[in-house]
């Protein structure tokens, strides 16, 4: 539950689907003290006009709708509300369509198979600025990356040419982290650091590994193997 006083964060839902709606109501119902669910839309076009009349916190998105899908619809709201963070809730684990919603800028990314309490999670976690990649979805878009062989990468000898080599003990338990989905409170809470040290750390991290974000960065961790 949030502090007394801690805004909720808002949750806008985008799927053409009703069932899957209502599911996804239900199972915000059981967070209420710390979601608000603001709107839904069925397809991307309704979705860009309510992030922009409702300002949510968190999109929780499709991929496949009619008229503009879900990672159309995920790269314009990224665009033009760079602030609003997008969940990529799909139940399409075809290659094309992981590769296309991964490449879309979204924050997270979730199976609709996700049990309720691991959603709820991935929400508030996102909204606070952590990420969150399905293992499935991560096994599929490593499994496109180049191999690690071509410059010169190998598995266990990769980390001088990769940047992990300039990474500290501490920087390298934050990344472990950040994997796991924690927000940067939680990190700090974990690690007994200040939230600036894991702001500190985050950015020294972005800066060797060459990433700008997270999840970025999560996935180059999942890739190298440090993890």
């Amino acid at each position: 539950m949030t502090d007394a006083g801690t805004p909720k964060v808002k949750v806008l839902i985008v799927d053409d689907s009703r069932l899957t709606r209502i599911s996804v109501k239900t199972t915000l119902k059981s967070a209420q003290g710390e979601i608000e669910l603001v709107g839904e839309a069925e397809e991307g076009n309704q979705a860009i006009d309510l992030v922009g009349k409702l300002q949510p916190n968190v999109v929780l998105m499709d991929i496949g709708m009619p008229i503009m899908d879900g990672v159309r619809a995920t790269q314009a709201i990224k665009k033009q509300f760079p602030d609003v963070k997008v969940v990529m809730l799909t139940s399409h684990e075809d290659e094309e369509d992981v590769l296309d919603a991964f490449s879309s800028g979204a924050n997270s990314y979730c199976l609709k198979e996700t049990p309720p309490d691991m959603l709820v999670h991935v929400i508030l976690s996102t909204a606070h600025g952590a990420c969150w990649i399905d293992p499935k979805i991560a096994r599929i878009v490593m499994s496109q990356l180049q191999p690690m062989e071509r410059n010169g990468i190998k598995n266990g000898a990769s980390e001088e040419s990769s940047g992990f080599a300039m990474l500290t003990e501490r920087e390298i338990d934050v990344l472990k982290l950040v994997t796991q989905g924690l927000n940067n409170a939680e990190i700090s809470d974990k690690l007994c650091i200040s939230m600036n040290t894991v702001k500190t750390h985050l950015k020294n991290i972005f800066q060797k590994l060459e990433v700008e974000d997270r999840t970025a960065a999560a996935l180059k961790a999942l890739k190298e193997r440090i993890i």
